[in-house]
């Protein structure tokens, strides 16, 4: 037989061992191969992170060796260097090949013979910069990336130079130098946070720069292969190295040691005393739940679940109170519908008349109206025949836009002769969307809830505006009025009770075809006029 147990020793033993597995975990890890790991780690992330930096320091190189290359193809440059002539443009020359990045680094144009023509800046040290472009530049190369030790040029320090060769028709006529300021490279850097310091150094020339601490430079540089990551800038002589010091790591992990085990010891206590007042709660919380729901069971629909402070049974208690509301309403909706129907079909009972009767009847109106002269009486017969036969003879649960229309300028072509020049109408509707399929009576039920409620009550001239457009994937009507208004802020059942009926029906119409993917707003205040805007999915036809 299956043995039970209660809630509350299950979650003490749960936290007893999430718990205690860490804390023997980590210990055995650390004892085990604390030392060699975390090396190993340590070494696995400076090798990602050295990667990254060379990457960085590579793309570095690679925009001012273009530059470089921009400067020794300039013609105006070359044109100075052929001429011995210092052009005053040459300078704006140079600031436009290094495009504003003057703070981050400087050219300089040298004659072959060792005159400095122009520079981006004031060099400090011009004859030592000369003594270095004769000796690292080798016969066979055009160019070279170079570190020249302890230089600073305008409080900057330079981090490396590049010497490219001016050629004019194919001979040596003088050098471009960039030097490039550490400010262009470190801010790029990922590893400025991990290594102790970051070198940059030229391989050729034994030299190496710091560039986490300026103003270091080194003469002789030697790896030892200890706690050290390098690699290689692709496509110079130069090469990035990343030192890692374990003193401080190696401290630091010993305080974190102690800390981790004095937190799990602390938590390991801390824990059982939580873990009874837990289970406590939740024993509390699901005692509720089960009374709750077998009252509702039993058909006691007043059942409303409290708050227990934990948001989890919170939100299923919220669950099951919307549920039992959500079933009530229903079944009022229900008991209404079912009175709505059955006053539907006593008034259906009540009003029921040949409808062959009044066509003719409207007929013969029409008829002696045009035999006597009366248009008017005979335009007014033929919308309201067609208004008659279009409620009674039209069961389709749907009509196109251009039906729509056609039935509310029937009314209104009423209204008009009914008052005359004071009501004036405008309808608009692009013919493309004329066969578009709607639910019926949208449109006309607003052009009646405008005369009736908006514009009878207002002096002046009346205006109705009936619009349909498409935009995106969404169709609007909209039939605006310049009436009194009202207050729109309401909602519209109590719209309904105040007259508004038709409004009620629409939205209700559009609900049901609809569901959520409509929107029916009325932009209206007293005073102002109404505006009703309907917004169905173009794509989705009734």
């Amino acid at each position: 037989m299956k043995r039970n147990t209660t809630l509350r020793k299950r979650l003490m033993l749960y936290f007893l061992i999430v718990m205690l597995l860490p804390l023997f975990v980590f210990l055995s890890f650390y004892l085990i191969s604390g030392d060699r790991t975390i090396m190993h780690i340590l070494t696995e992330q400076a090798s990602l992170l050295i990667d990254s930096d060379a990457q960085a320091a590579a793309s570095v190189v690679e925009k001012y060796r273009h530059k470089s290359y921009q400067a020794a193809q300039d013609a105006l440059i070359q044109s100075m260097l052929e001429s011995g002539e210092k052009p005053e443009r040459t300078i704006t020359s140079l600031y436009h090949i290094m495009e504003g990045d003057t703070y981050l680094a400087s050219l300089t144009i040298w004659r072959k013979d060792g005159m400095m023509m122009t520079s981006t800046h004031n060099p400090s040290s011009s004859g030592n910069e000369w003594d270095t472009i004769r000796k690292i530049l080798p016969e066979n190369r055009e160019w070279i990336v170079t570190i020249d030790g302890e230089r600073n040029e305008n409080g900057h320090q330079i981090a490396f130079t590049i010497v490219r060769r001016i050629r004019v028709d194919g001979e040596i006529a003088g050098y471009a130098v960039i030097n490039v300021y550490s400010g262009a490279i470190t801010p790029l850097l990922d590893g400025g946070g991990f290594f102790s310091d970051l070198l940059l150094i030229d391989k050729e020339r034994g030299k190496a720069a710091s560039l986490m601490k300026p103003q270091s430079f080194y003469d002789i540089y030697h790896d030892n292969g200890n706690n050290i990551v390098t690699r290689p800038i692709a496509g110079t002589n130069l090469m990035i190295t990343g030192t890692i010091s374990r003193t401080g790591l190696e401290n630091s992990l010993r305080e974190i040691v102690i800390y981790i085990i004095i937190s799990l010891s602390a938590g390991f206590m801390l824990s059982l005393i939580l873990t009874l007042l837990f289970s406590r709660s939740i024993s509390r919380s699901f005692s509720l739940l089960s009374s709750g729901m077998k009252q509702f069971e039993k058909g006691d629909f007043s059942t409303a679940l409290s708050t227990t402070g934990i948001s989890e049974f919170d939100e299923l208690s919220r669950t099951f109170n919307s549920m039992v509301k959500q079933i009530e309403v229903l079944i009022a909706r229900e008991r209404e519908e079912e009175a709505k129907a059955a006053e539907a079909e006593r008034k259906a009972l009540e009003s029921q008349l040949n409808p062959h009767f009044l066509f003719n009847t409207l007929s013969t109106i029409k008829a002696l109206a045009h035999l006597h002269g009366e248009e008017e009486i005979s335009i007014i017969a033929t919308k309201l025949g067609k208004l008659l036969r279009y409620s009674i003879n039209n069961h389709s649960p749907d009509a196109t836009i251009k039906e729509s229309l056609e039935l509310a300028e029937s009314y209104l072509m009423i209204q008009k002769i009914r008052f005359g020049e004071r009501l004036e109408y405008s309808i608009n509707c692009p013919d493309e969307l004329l066969s578009f399929s709607t639910p019926r009576l949208l449109i006309q039920p607003l052009a009646e809830n405008a005369v009736t409620h908006g514009l009878e009550g207002k002096t002046g001239d009346w205006k109705i505006e009936i619009k349909v457009k498409k935009y995106g994937a969404n169709l609007s009507i909209i039939v605006e009025d310049n009436g009194t208004g009202f207050d729109a802020s309401q909602d519209f059942k109590t719209l309904a009770e105040e007259g508004h009926t038709g409004l009620y029906n629409i939205k209700r119409r559009l609900e049901l075809r609809y569901g959520n993917e409509f929107s029916f707003m009325l932009d209206s205040a007293p005073g102002k006029g109404t505006k009703a805007i309907i917004i169905i999915p173009y794509g989705k036809e009734a």
